[in-house]
Formats: structure tokens, sequence, C-alpha cells
């Protein structure tokens, strides 16, 4: 069982970093700096960019569908300002739903790469393999 600077495996560690992506993006961003600095391990490396871009995917994600409001917003200005008699309906809580749904599959993800780090695993994930991939 190979052991990082700090004592501890290596599998442990990577664990550890999935689980800081659960907490948020500070502690995951110190934990995943301090891999890519100080530790030499490629696998240990690799699980701390793929967690980074995990949390920072599903990010974006919770951006994009905070400004499906603002959008019907926006569109709703410029039919007043045409005078059409009618505004477009934003479908009822669809962006709670949405939001709830991919925070749901970010924690579940994480959750299981964190369990499966512990034996030095991995779990395939589509996208954010091939960011990693080409990005390390």
């Amino acid at each position: 069982m190979q052991k990082t600077r700090l004592g501890i495996s290596v599998g442990l560690l990577g664990a550890a970093v999935y689980f800081m992506g659960l907490l948020g993006i500070v502690p995951l961003v110190i934990l995943a700096g301090y891999v890519l600095l100080l530790e030499n391990n490629e696998w240990l490396k690799r699980a701390a960019v793929k967690a980074v871009v995990i949390v920072v995917a599903f990010g974006l994600i919770s951006v994009l569908i905070g400004t499906l409001s603002d959008v019907f917003d926006f569109l709703n200005v410029i039919l007043g300002w045409l005078h059409v008699p009618f505004a477009l309906d934003y479908p009822i809580n669809i962006d709670t739903l949405l939001y709830s749904g991919f925070s749901v599959i970010e924690k579940v993800l994480l959750l299981v790469l964190g369990f499966s780090a512990l034996s030095q695993g991995t779990v395939k994930a589509g996208p954010f393999d091939k960011i990693v991939n080409k990005n390390l």
C-alpha cells in the first residue's frame, strides 16, 4: 500500500479529495492543490483533478439553471414593450426541480467515487474523464 507524504494511504487521501467536494469548493481546492503540488502519485493527481472538474461542472450547470428565470423575465419585458397582451409563463418550479436533480447526481457521483477511491479504484464518468484526460 503506497503512502502519501502525510503518512496515510493514497486511497484514503483520494477518498478525502472526493468527500471534500461534498463540503464545498474551498476545501476541495485546498486539498486538490496540496495533492497537485506536493504528491507524486499519478492516480491521486487524476482523482484530484476529476473531483475539481465535477464540482466546477455542476456549479456551472447550477448557474445555467439559475438563468432560466432571468430569460423568462427578459422576454416578458420585451413583450411588455411590444404591448403584447400576454406574458410567457415560467414553468412551475422547473428551476428548483432541475437544480435539485443535478445536485443529487453530483452528490451521488462524488460519494461513489470517494468510496471507490478507498481501494484506488475509479468509476467511469464519461465527459468528466475526457476533460481530465485532455488536461492532465
